[in-house]
Formats: C-alpha cells, sequence, structure tokens
C-alpha cells in the first residue's frame, strides 16, 4: 500500500470524528440560502423567511478538520502508524459516531 492509501482511513475516522462536535456546537463554515440563493460565511439566521442550510458548512467544517489530522498523520513514521488497528477504527470509530447522532437526536423523536 502506497501512503496515501493508508491516509483514507485516517481522514475517513477523523472526518467522523470532527462531525460530531462540529455538529452539536453547529460550527458550520458556511451556510447556503436556498431561498435566495447565496452563500454566507459562518453560521447565518435565514433571509426572505426561507430556512438556511447549515449541512454544506458541517462537511466543510469537518473535512477541514479531517484534513489536518490526516496531515498531521502524513508526518507519523510508517513504524508508528503500522501498530494502530486501522481496519478495526475504520468501521468501529464512526458507529461511535453514529451511537451519538442517535444519542443527541432522541429529543427529537420523543416530544
Amino acid at each position: 500500500m502506497t501512503k496515501i492509501e493508508r491516509l483514507f482511513p485516517i481522514f475517513g475516522i477523523a472526518f467522523a470524528l470532527c462531525y460530531m462536535p462540529v455538529l452539536y456546537f453547529n460550527w458550520a463554515l458556511a451556510t447556503y440560502q436556498p431561498k435566495a440563493g447565496i452563500w454566507q460565511w459562518g453560521v447565518a439566521p435565514g433571509l426572505n423567511g426561507g430556512p438556511p442550510m447549515y449541512w454544506y458548512g458541517f462537511v466543510f467544517s469537518s473535512a477541514l478538520g479531517a484534513l489536518i489530522v490526516t496531515a498531521i498523520a502524513a508526518l507519523i513514521p510508517e513504524k508508528a502508524m503500522a501498530r494502530i488497528p486501522w481496519p478495526n477504527l475504520t468501521w468501529f470509530l464512526p458507529l461511535c459516531a453514529m451511537i451519538f447522532f442517535a444519542y443527541i437526536l432522541t429529543p427529537y423523536f420523543t416530544k
């Protein structure tokens, strides 16, 4: 496997782990206003009575965080990286993220 191929699982894990606090604390890098058809930086309220879409901002924020983590992981020597069980973490940590999302979304289903 090349070094780039070894970084894909790290990016996937980091994206799932970054997405949790980004969603929970509403750290969107951008807001899309579908009714007005414009993009705004950061979290912005809805314009012209339309609902804002934060999901794109959540994805941008999580991708940026995952890219930073992946860039740092690229600097770690291969011998140290070989000791970490990446195949197991690749499915386990995103599963933990899904359980976290189910937990924070329970008020929407229990009210």
